[in-house]
């Protein structure tokens, strides 16, 4: 569901953005997710990644589409062992600044639709959707034309049906091609 979803996001930016420059990026990195309660050994952090399309009309304002995946964090104690994972679809103003020849700032202000699963060996799978901000900062140096080192830190929440609720966290490095 994903991969058409963010093909037909792609393919719509790429008709909309006759006159605006579309760009596509993705990066690697460490994600934490932070759900762990007192009287358990949490292993909260791991690796994740995001993959994003966007398009600007000004070198300064552009709208994003993008997909976060934080990856799984483990916990276990007395007698429990469960699994969280989490991933959200994005959606974002990105706000960019020079900050030096060669190298921009970014603020990305938006929504994420998360999706945040837990399951166990004494419980049945705790799973839900919902829509929480997103907000992420980032630095782009051009390394060649319409090619960027990129760096990241993406922050937003989590929930189960249960209520269960934690902070997901991703930071990350990678590239974004502008076309």
């Amino acid at each position: 569901m994903v991969k058409s979803f963010l093909a037909g996001a792609t393919l719509a930016m790429l008709a909309a953005g006759a006159s605006a420059q579309v760009y596509v990026g993705s990066s690697v990195g460490w994600a934490k997710i932070a759900e762990c309660d007192s009287g358990y050994k949490c292993n909260e952090g791991g690796a994740g990644y995001r993959v994003y399309i966007g398009y600007d009309d000004t070198a300064k304002i552009a709208g994003e589409l993008g997909y976060l995946n934080f990856g799984s964090s483990k916990a276990e104690g007395e007698g429990v062992r469960a699994k969280v994972k989490a991933h959200a679809l994005t959606l974002d103003l990105a706000f960019r600044t020079q900050l030096a020849t060669g190298l921009k700032g970014v603020l990305r202000i938006g929504t994420a639709y998360t999706t945040a699963q837990i399951t166990s060996n004494v419980a049945s799978k705790d799973e839900d959707s919902t829509l929480n901000p997103h907000l992420g900062l980032g630095l782009e140096y051009e390394i060649a034309p319409n090619l960027q080192a990129i760096g990241a830190f993406d922050m937003t929440r989590g929930s189960t049906d249960s209520g269960n609720k934690g902070s997901l966290y991703l930071l990350s490095a990678g590239v974004q091609y502008h076309f």
